[in-house]
């Protein structure tokens, strides 16, 4: 009997010690957990603020367009800078929905990584492909916004001059679009590019991805 109680007894202490480590590791996971949520929303409060800017500067340039539609040149600045605020929109509205499910989500960690990877990602494709056309895009922001404010028209002002300096931020863009696709397919992981179109994607995420890691192997 004395063995039996023996056995009891060290088995109680072992159950005992696997609940206390159980509530140590959880102790430990809650906070990252939150952490981890709060970055996500950050992200996300971000995406619904550039999604509220795009939404109106998109509205700016249809209205832009619609009453220039009779000059050809302030026609197409006006639907160029159109079209980009609706792609903008897309992304903005994309971002916080990919971060929003995982958010709330209570799936397991690896796929809580997955669905990050993912995201971090996207945010680094979309922050090239909208950023690239910048280029050229900020001559005809320029060119909306003196037409709009000051009465400016820089096209007629000097068209060779506005032609030229177009044309050189898009062979710009697509120099920079085509370094980007080499650099992503051709270069390895480990090269300072991918570091840096990892980077695209912002502290906030990488350091979630980060606290993710550490939740699914608390050891290392």
């Amino acid at each position: 009997m004395e063995l039996d109680d023996l056995k009891s007894a060290w088995a109680q202490q072992a159950r005992r010690l696997d609940q206390i480590e159980a509530r140590a590791l959880e102790a430990w996971r809650e906070p990252r957990r939150r952490d981890v949520r709060k970055r996500l929303r950050g992200f996300s409060a971000l995406q619904l603020l550039w999604l509220a800017v795009w939404i109106v500067v998109t509205a700016l340039a249809a209205r832009f367009w619609i009453e220039h539609r009779q000059v050809p040149h302030l026609l197409l600045t006006g639907l160029v800078l159109h079209g980009y605020g609706i792609a903008a929109i897309w992304v903005s509205i994309t971002r916080a929905l990919l971060s929003a499910r995982l958010q709330y989500t209570q799936a397991p960690v690896l796929q809580q990584l997955t669905r990050l990877a993912q995201l971090r990602r996207f945010t680094a494709l979309t922050e090239l492909a909208l950023g690239l056309p910048w280029a050229c895009l900020w001559l005809l922001a320029t060119q909306w916004l003196c037409v709009q404010w000051l009465g400016l028209d820089l096209y007629a002002m000097a068209p060779r001059w506005f032609l030229a300096t177009l044309g050189a931020g898009l062979v710009a863009a697509v120099a920079g679009s085509v370094l980007a696709y080499w650099a992503l397919h051709r270069v390895p992981a480990s090269h300072w590019l991918h570091r840096g179109f990892e980077a695209l994607s912002g502290q906030s995420l990488a350091r979630a991805q980060q606290e993710l890691r550490e939740l699914q192997d608390p050891l290392h």
